[in-house]
């Protein structure tokens, strides 16, 4: 009977491991030769997130690194659970505004090349926009300063929406918000312009732009520009509702959102952004600076990226749409990087990046 016992105890625990595995992939820091105060780190952040997971609080991946290198990147439940299938540190999700970055860049790589400048205005490429928007520039679209209203609240959605849907609602609008530079409002309706505006004046689509220009040159293979020509990503994440219910990305649009991508690609281009090897730092330092409206209000908002009114040299950016929430946090000095990536519509996001700032410390 014992022996008998001792079986079962040993079946059980295998059991419960193999089912642990299928919900939780969590790998250490791994650099040449071994890093005690790194692999004590990674314990710290996994039992951390893990907690979080257990309770029911995140579902998703995480990757945290710093100037040396990845100090902990893991995956926690399910990419699909009418399908049971475990996420991975590949499992592509939705990035909703984490997108808004790599408009921004694509806006920033035009500049670069002399091709516009940030004070032109927008409806010299967009003349089919009426006279309302005479005085917008590019860089009201950048820092939310245009008065343009967000489509999302008057525009009549439906599965498959395009930009050119998000063009024909913003032709219909009769008064802008406030006069371009007066005011800040945070508008997806600008990114989705941007996007198209990249379109016009490169030659190229927006998918193709970014992924000729961007992609390619950061090495990053996996992360897919979701627009109405777009394929499925090969590891797509479906996303769900607080409730659990499916609540998954339906839409077609790019710029302000419309990106799939991994914590392993988001890194990469972390990398790439932090070598200024693909925007020179001159330019690319516009992105982290406040704007300043036209009664000297500072907004803590740049090109693509929120900026810490405490820490000028910490950055973020976060997402939220259709189950999937997302948060991108650099600390631009230090060269640390939090990416964290959820299909469960995780609340939870900003506390566990603080948390971990806090463990990684200054």
């Amino acid at each position: 009977n014992d022996m008998f016992m001792k079986k079962i105890l040993v079946v059980s625990v295998k059991i419960v491991l193999l089912l642990f595995a299928g919900s939780i992939l969590y790998e250490g820091c791994k650099p040449k030769g071994r890093n005690v105060e790194n692999e004590d780190l990674a314990d710290k952040i996994n039992i951390l997130v893990s907690q979080h997971h257990e309770r029911g609080a995140f579902d998703g991946t995480i990757l945290v690194a710093d100037s040396s290198g990845i100090i902990f990147k893991g995956a926690y439940g399910l990419a699909n659970q009418e399908r049971n299938i475990p996420l991975t540190t590949e499992s592509q999700f939705y990035l909703a505004s984490v997108s808004k970055q790599f408009t921004a860049a694509a806006i920033l790589m035009l500049v670069q090349g002399g091709d516009i400048e940030l004070d032109e205005r927008i409806r010299t490429y967009l003349p089919e926009l009426p006279e309302i928007y005479q005085e917008i520039t590019f860089r009201n679209l950048l820092n939310h300063t245009s008065g343009i209203p967000d489509y999302y609240n008057f525009a009549k959605l439906f599965p498959g929406f395009t930009n050119s849907d998000v063009l024909n609602s913003l032709i219909t609008v009769e008064e802008l918000e406030f006069e371009p530079g007066t005011q800040y409002r945070y508008s997806n309706s600008g990114y989705v312009l941007l996007s198209i505006l990249v379109d016009r004046i490169s030659g190229f689509s927006f998918a193709n732009f970014i992924k000729e220009n961007a992609l390619q040159q950061a090495g990053i293979k996996n992360t897919i520009i979701y627009d109405q020509y777009a394929d499925a990503p090969e590891y797509r994440v479906t996303g769900y509702g607080t409730d659990g219910k499916l609540t998954d990305y339906k839409f077609r649009t790019t710029g302000g959102g419309g990106i799939f991508s991994n914590v392993e690609d988001l890194y990469k281009w972390h990398q790439t952004l932090s070598s200024y090897s693909l925007i020179n730092k001159d330019i690319m330092n516009l992105a982290y600076q406040p704007t300043t409206l036209k009664n000297s209000a500072i907004e803590y908002y740049g090109f693509g990226w929120f900026i810490d009114p405490d820490d000028p040299e910490h950055v973020m950016h976060d997402g939220n749409l259709e189950g999937f929430r997302t948060l991108f946090d650099r600390q631009l000095d230090a060269g640390t990087v939090i990416i964290l990536l959820s299909n469960n519509s995780s609340e939870y996001l900003e506390e566990i990046t603080s948390k971990i700032r806090r463990l990684l410390g200054p």
